[in-house]
């Protein structure tokens, strides 16, 4: 189940590179629902409550890097960043298949990670020349 939420967030084949034989996953002790995929590297994501998707930690999010190529789950920006959001301007490239409000992995130029965090644009808009104000807002910075 948990590879299938994957597959169908982020595509396949993210089910088989997140979750692999050797997660363990924590529980709510209230709900008694999973909650969160730890791996060998830590945490790796959160199954948020009010959807059943997947919320990436820097963890997950370098496994995916490995499993896709850019631009797939990307927002290429101006390295570096110090602020919990990137601004349009600081966008390069983007991942056409996006849409607004999806998980996305923020990388530099060199495709190395900077953060993850979620698109409050949509790719198209981020491309036009009046675009100003906030394409993600950053949950982990990476340094």
């Amino acid at each position: 189940m948990l590879r299938g939420i994957a597959n169908y967030q982020f595509g396949w084949p993210a089910g088989d590179a997140l979750i692999t034989d050797e997660v363990t996953v924590g529980v709510s002790p209230a709900t008694r629902r999973i909650r969160e995929v730890y791996g060998e590297e830590g945490l790796l994501a959160v199954l948020r409550a009010h959807d059943y998707f997947y919320s990436l930690s820097l963890a997950g999010a370098a496994r995916l890097l490995r499993v896709f190529p850019r631009p797939r789950l990307r927002v290429v920006v101006e390295a570096p960043l110090i602020s919990k959001s990137v601004d349009c301007s600081k966008v390069i490239e983007v991942d056409p298949m996006l849409y607004a409000g999806e998980e996305v992995i923020v990388v530099d130029e060199d495709d190395s990670l900077l953060g993850v965090g979620r698109l409050r644009l949509a790719p198209s808009e981020i491309g036009e020349s009046f675009c100003r104000g906030e394409a993600v807002r950053l949950r982990k910075l990476a340094r």
